[in-house]
């Protein structure tokens, strides 16, 4: 039986969270597992909700050194992006979630990315995934 990843006990974890989010971030990537794939980058947007405990994102002197920065976000999916080239959607979402785990700050995230020039009749294909910190019953 499949259980949807946000149990309970997480939504009230995450209830206690701000999300930073970056929206619509559109990139050329070097990803596909076909040949005609590996000539020259895809168009791709990505989708990222970062999970951040209130206690971690709530400035007491409007500092931005008191928060998770946007541009940490933006940066990481740019710096996953660009490492080679990957075959798989999959893949690249797993490599921006682990290097948002990173940040001991950020405890949850819903990463999604799309490719969208594959077909003519659709605006965009992809994948999603929850990614999950270990401090998070911390």
């Amino acid at each position: 039986m499949l259980t949807h990843p946000i149990t309970p006990e997480l939504a009230h974890v995450l209830m206690d969270c701000r999300c930073i989010f970056v929206r619509n971030y559109h990139l050329q990537v070097s990803i596909g597992v076909y040949d005609h794939e590996k000539l020259a980058p895809q168009s791709m947007v990505f989708n990222v909700t970062a999970f951040v405990r209130r206690a971690s994102a709530s400035p007491k002197h409007d500092g931005l050194d008191e928060v998770v920065d946007y541009d940490f976000v933006r940066n990481t999916i740019s710096a996953q992006a660009a490492i080679e080239h990957v075959q798989l959607q999959e893949t690249l979402c797993d490599r921006i979630g682990e290097a948002l785990m990173q940040k001991s700050a950020i405890i949850a995230a819903y990463i999604s990315s799309e490719k969208t020039d594959i077909y003519p009749d659709v605006d965009a294909i992809g994948v999603g995934a929850w990614y999950f910190s270990d401090r998070l019953s911390k």
